[in-house]
């Protein structure tokens, strides 16, 4: 089962990594996104069900369209596009937990995915069948933990400089 840590460590680190330097400081602000799915653990008989499926990310997919095609507003772009990455990544992360999630829910109940989790030991690649699990009381301390960091974010964000790492360069005559 993939927890919270992992969510967040390998999707801020793909967007650090490769998305543009001039937007990472809403990767700060935004990364909490990339848990939202888990709080259906709090709703009984609802955890990987309600909010794990495709349509979460309708409203996502329409400020994206909205910002490209009408507003033509790039850094409304650019947000909306970073927020839908935070969300689809914990769907795609949680294809590999051997439960599966239901990609189209509530239109159809069934769940895809792997059954099998992928390990790298001693240079070897290993698939081994994950149990099913029930609710795992790590997610919801790391969910707790992720909202205790959102402040940090926020404070973080707001020290980071405009330009986000480019550097000055001074013309001598």
């Amino acid at each position: 089962m993939a927890d919270p840590f992992v969510h967040v460590t390998v999707t801020v680190l793909a967007l650090l990594l490769f998305y543009d330097k001039k937007y990472r400081q809403y990767i700060f602000y935004l990364f909490p996104l990339v848990v939202l799915p888990d709080v259906d653990h709090f709703i009984p008989n609802e955890h990987r069900i309600l909010l794990h499926n495709l349509f979460i990310l309708l409203p996502v997919l329409s400020v994206v369209l909205y910002s490209r095609l009408k507003a033509k507003n790039d850094v409304l772009y650019n947000i909306a596009l970073i927020a839908g990455f935070f969300l689809l990544s914990h769907i795609v992360l949680d294809f590999f937990t051997g439960t599966g999630v239901p990609l189209f829910y509530p239109l159809m109940a069934t769940r895809f995915g792997f059954t099998s989790e992928v390990l790298l030991t001693h240079g070897s690649l290993v698939f081994v069948s994950e149990p099913r699990g029930a609710f795992v009381q790590s997610e919801v301390l790391g969910i707790a933990l992720t909202g205790l960091v959102l402040p940090i974010s926020t404070f973080i964000g707001r020290r980071l400089p405009s330009t986000m790492g480019e550097s000055v360069t001074h013309e001598t005559q």
